[in-house]
């Protein structure tokens, strides 16, 4: 548990810093840090559209990856669903973690690095549909990293299409929400991408029963 935690507050701290320098070199006298990034409050709408999105982004990434080759990238020796079969504590530890891991560490770093950093300048610069677009393969293609860590399942391009797939569409959503109903906001993009991890890593961890 001190290893998650730790491992969430270095990951919030480098993604801060790094969005920090990027803000002082290209825009500290264009705009305030929060406005930059998105760390704004959304009008109410944007959250109740980002629970409607839930409703059936969450369940149906999920069944993508539990019923389909994917669980094996997704679950496999050094994900974030595998380290929580080796915690000590019981279902305590297991809630804590799943906190950290789902909301903070992966949720809340990742949406301030791809939502708030990169998918705002691409917007920005080459518009909303072309921009949107490509953070969301980029955010796609991020995750094929799993071909290559440690433990991982062999290269396959029919899985490696799924993953892309389904993390992208979960990230042109995102950006959809944060930036149309949510006025910049990139707390819809957030909301939505926690309530997905935080019901996938249990399931991929410990499956449906």
């Amino acid at each position: 548990m001190q290893q998650i935690l730790m491992d969430t507050l270095v990951q919030l701290i480098v993604v801060g810093l790094v969005c920090s320098l990027a803000w002082l070199i290209f825009a500290r006298k264009r705009s305030g840090l929060r406005a930059w990034l998105g760390l704004t409050l959304p009008p109410l709408r944007a959250v109740g559209l980002t629970l409607l999105a839930a409703l059936v982004i969450v369940p149906a990434s999920l069944a993508l990856f539990v019923f389909s080759p994917m669980n094996d990238a997704a679950s496999g020796e050094n994900t974030v669903a595998a380290a929580l079969t080796f915690l000590e504590g019981g279902w305590p530890s297991i809630v804590l973690a799943i906190v950290l891991l789902a909301v903070l560490k992966t949720a809340l770093a990742e949406e301030i690095f791809f939502r708030g950093l990169i998918a705002k300048r691409l917007v920005n610069g080459l518009g909303f549909s072309a921009g949107n677009l490509v953070q969301a393969l980029a955010f796609g293609a991020v995750h094929l990293i799993v071909f290559i860590i440690p433990g991982g399942p062999a290269f396959d391009p029919v899985m490696a299409a799924g993953i892309v797939g389904v993390t992208g569409f979960g990230a042109w959503v995102s950006v959809w929400l944060n930036e149309k109903p949510g006025q910049g906001s990139i707390m819809p993009g957030w909301i939505l991408h926690a309530l997905t991890n935080a019901v996938s890593y249990p399931v991929l961890a410990f499956g449906l029963g």
